[in-house]
């Protein structure tokens, strides 16, 4: 993009908000520099674009993270969109334990080292 044209917030924002349901908070704060936010967001369509994986696949990739790294807004608003792309909430769940056993399952192993070094 050529950084003459005009960015058009109001454009990416319809677009989030055709995604999501709403806009994040995230998206609204990177819009006081338009350039950022656009490029975020081109970022996020490539991603969303992707046929590699179905839209739902994709949230539930999205919803094991977020539970991994323990990021509630982002778990609600993919918890939220998974669930508009038909997701039930058997999997839903499944999703969340499966994110949040990686975090427990890397902590572990992290303090287990630490702790089999420490007996020596």
């Amino acid at each position: 993009m050529n950084v003459k044209e005009e960015i058009n917030v109001d454009e990416i924002f319809e677009k989030i908000e055709n995604y999501f349901g709403f806009v994040p908070k995230i998206f609204q704060v990177l819009a006081e520099n338009p350039a950022t936010l656009n490029t975020y967001f081109e970022k996020l369509e490539a991603i969303n674009n992707n046929d590699s994986l179905s839209s739902l696949t994709k949230e539930f990739i999205s919803i094991g993270a977020a539970s991994a790294i323990g990021a509630e807004h982002c778990l609600l608003t993919h918890l939220k969109v998974a669930k508009e792309f038909g997701a039930t909430d058997e999997q839903l769940f499944l999703a969340v334990i499966m994110g949040s056993q990686i975090a427990e399952t890397d902590v572990l192993a992290k303090s287990l080292r630490v702790y089999e070094d420490f007996k020596k």
